[in-house]
């Protein structure tokens, strides 16, 4: 089978890269960023109302689009172009959860006033280390009297998120809770991000009030699929950053002139500027194969695995030759490189590392190994 991008798909390509280029581009990132921040809200409104970014992907029953993971994929290759921050992600995640989880009263609740932009959502996932995982934090109760009590790391926009979705043990296992911001008993503490363009936050739960989304004790299927989308539409976004910086870095080869003649011109330049090229294509393929598979299939596993190792990598090392390649300008603060290189570091620890994905892609193209004991 042959992938082409349809009418739609470029249609929402070229509407969301006008838009971010006339309200976010990557000097509004930077404003946004060393003020500290969350977002722009007239953007966020106009992302809803003028395109329907947020509800892009939901069913079109709770007043979202019904588009895929290709069309994500679109919007956020488009925004890692101008280091496109603040709730988008998060919310996207979170809403993703709600519909994998099967709970149709907590989509009728939350998912309409997503897509219209009313409403922000999170992922309390992360333990200590940052993995994905219900150690730490507990539940107790049932029904509308559940209570939870631990500790949630690195939560992406975890201070200001309206809704936030919590992992956690209950009785029969990791579950996946809501819990409304102001909660009692939470307390969110801002943290220091390295990627200044996406607030982070750590979360104390003491006997807080929370509702059970979905099945008790499904909540590690469900952050299972879910990392697997963080993984791809994270590739993507890796594009789009990989290739503003490949575009930056052409552009100041062409222009910066050394010895009489461009810096282009040099053999060493050249090659180095021939593997981002190389790496960026390559990212591509690996991020939009991966976006263009059946969800819950063999394929999607796969393409997630390869997209979340091989991407994540290339982007880190395009954004070190980037700030090379640019010389002393290129070490500065008031230089764009060092942007892409904390969001380059920031995503390793987001939807697993590198190591991780490559972890999970040994039983799927070498399952002899995994029926082997350790």
């Amino acid at each position: 089978m042959e992938f082409t991008w349809t009418p739609e798909q470029q249609d929402l390509r070229a509407s969301t890269r006008r838009l971010l280029q006339q309200r976010a581009p990557l000097p509004r990132a930077r404003e946004l960023a060393e003020a500290g921040t969350r977002h722009d809200p007239q953007l966020w409104t106009a992302l809803a109302q003028q395109i329907g970014l947020q509800g892009l992907a939901l069913p079109e029953e709770h007043g979202g689009s019904g588009g895929s993971l290709v069309e994500l994929a679109v919007v956020f290759e488009e925004m890692g172009r101008v280091l496109f921050g603040g709730p988008f992600l998060p919310t996207v995640l979170a809403a993703e959860a709600l519909v994998a989880s099967g709970d149709a009263a907590a989509q009728a609740e939350h998912l309409p006033a997503v897509a219209e932009g009313e409403r922000t959502a999170t992922l309390a996932v992360a333990g200590a280390g940052g993995r994905w995982r219900a150690d730490g934090t507990t539940a107790q109760g049932s029904g509308d009297g559940v209570r939870l009590t631990g500790v949630k790391e690195l939560v992406l926009d975890g201070a200001d998120a309206d809704l936030l979705l919590v992992l956690a043990r209950g009785g029969r296992g990791p579950s996946l809770y809501a819990v409304a911001a102001g909660a009692e008993g939470l307390e969110a503490e801002r943290l220091d991000p390295l990627d200044l363009t996406r607030p982070l936050a750590r979360l104390h739960l003491r006997d807080t009030p929370a509702r059970l989304v979905g099945e008790d004790g499904g909540g590690a299927a469900v952050l299972a699929h879910v990392q697997r989308t963080a993984a791809v539409l994270l590739a993507a976004e890796q594009v789009g950053a990989m290739s503003a910086l490949v575009e930056m870095t052409a552009e100041h080869a062409r222009t910066r002139r050394a010895f009489g003649r461009p810096i282009g011109a040099f053999q060493g330049v050249k090659h180095r500027l021939a593997d981002m090229a190389v790496r960026l294509e390559m990212s591509r393929s690996a991020a939009y194969w991966a976006a263009w598979q059946p969800p819950g299939s063999p394929d999607a596993a796969m393409g997630a695995a390869v997209a979340g190792s091989y991407c994540s990598e290339s982007f880190l090392q395009t954004a070190k030759d980037t700030i090379q390649l640019h010389g002393g300008t290129g070490f500065t603060w008031e230089h764009d490189a060092h942007l892409f290189l904390r969001r380059a570091r920031a995503d390793a620890t987001l939807a697993g590392s590198p190591a991780e994905h490559r972890a999970a892609l040994v039983p799927l193209v070498l399952p002899e190994l995994a029926e082997v004991p350790a």
